[in-house]
């Protein structure tokens, strides 16, 4: 008999699918994750379903079948750096070989690939509502993780006084404004999210690093809000344009609730575009590679254990806030950020 070990497609992101939530905590030297963590709610309910239900597929000719209970799980630690650490521990599952097909319902099958029946218009619809869910999931998960890794704290949002409905505008009035700011400060990182008011005028919402009190500009200290208004009112015209920074203090003196705060523009982004765009842009989209290893136990209890194991050195080194989760269908996603600053 053949068996191949396959890890399933799932995105551990807080924002996209069903969650199990246990509410954050602040932690200092304390085991912040229970030695013991049995499941509960949707999450036991989706496990349950997930292993009595078989699943299918074809290799080869060949149809497997996939074990109804996960024989391993996979665990990846992701550091982002100052002690912003995502990782979860997803069932790995072992497909087992049925039988071979035979030669015409093999060719039935490649022939169903090949050409595959017509979509309704409400099918139609639902893939296409699905695709729209999966691209924003994977773009807030993204921007969350840029945020932590380039350590931005300020968020920025930048408008018109005119009406100004044109999105293309908006986006070409940016980059020239961004090319502006760094040839001033070569090293400026940014995250930019787009969002349309009521009124139907776009804005930009930008998320940088600290904002100095001054720069020097042409051999003069300037305040630094009073130059960079300057800058996006030299691209959009002297009286049509400002750049406000952020009154929320909470996100002022957090990478992670600026992260969460910047991507829950991103769901506005793709429905209020009336075609296809880029959900946000940034100065560079390079992470860090992950941390992967495999555990071979079929339990989740000592998969969550050994995951515990692999972050308990940052999680002792001072503290810092837990944000907990089981997943429907099996596995377990854990985010841990510093505390937040004092005020």
């Amino acid at each position: 008999m053949k068996t191949t070990n396959v890890s399933p497609t799932i995105t551990p992101a807080w924002n996209g699918g069903t969650l199990s939530q246990r509410p954050s905590e602040p932690f200092g030297s304390e085991l912040p994750i229970p030695l013991s963590l049995p499941l509960h709610g949707s999450a036991l309910s989706g496990l349950a379903q997930a292993s009595s239900t078989p699943t299918y597929r074809v290799i080869d000719g060949t149809l497997y079948a996939r074990s109804p209970s996960p024989t391993s799980f996979s665990l990846r630690v992701l550091d982002l750096g100052d002690r912003h650490i995502e990782a979860s521990a997803l069932p790995c599952f072992t497909w087992h070989e049925v039988a071979a097909l035979s030669a015409r319902a093999n060719a039935d099958y490649l022939a169903c690939l090949d050409n595959p029946p017509a979509l309704t218009p409400r099918e139609l619809l639902d893939k296409a509502c699905e695709n729209r869910q999966r691209a924003t999931r994977r773009a807030r998960t993204k921007v969350r993780r840029l945020a932590k890794f380039k350590g931005l704290t300020t968020l920025l949002t930048l408008t018109y006084r005119e009406n100004m409905t044109d999105r293309d505008r908006m986006a070409r009035d940016l980059d020239v404004f961004l090319k502006r700011v760094r040839r001033l400060l070569p090293s400026f990182e940014y995250i930019c999210v787009f969002e349309r008011q009521k009124r139907g005028a776009w804005h930009a919402h930008l998320a940088v690093k600290k904002i100095q009190s001054h720069y020097m500009s042409k051999g003069q200290l300037v305040k630094s809000y009073d130059l960079l208004r300057s800058m996006w009112r030299g691209v959009v015209g002297l009286d049509n344009g400002n750049v406000d920074v952020s009154r929320n203090k909470r996100v002022q003196r957090s990478s992670a609730k600026l992260a969460a705060y910047l991507s829950k523009y991103i769901g506005k982004t793709f429905d209020q575009a009336e075609k296809h765009v880029n959900s946000y842009s940034s100065s560079g989209r390079d992470l860090p590679e992950a941390i992967v290893e495999r555990i071979m136990s079929s339990d989740q209890n000592t998969a969550v254990r050994a995951l515990a194991d692999l972050v308990m050195e940052d999680v002792l080194e001072g503290g810092c806030e837990v944000y907990q989760a089981y997943l429907d269908g099996g596995g377990y996603y854990l985010c841990l950020s510093p505390p937040e600053a004092p005020r």
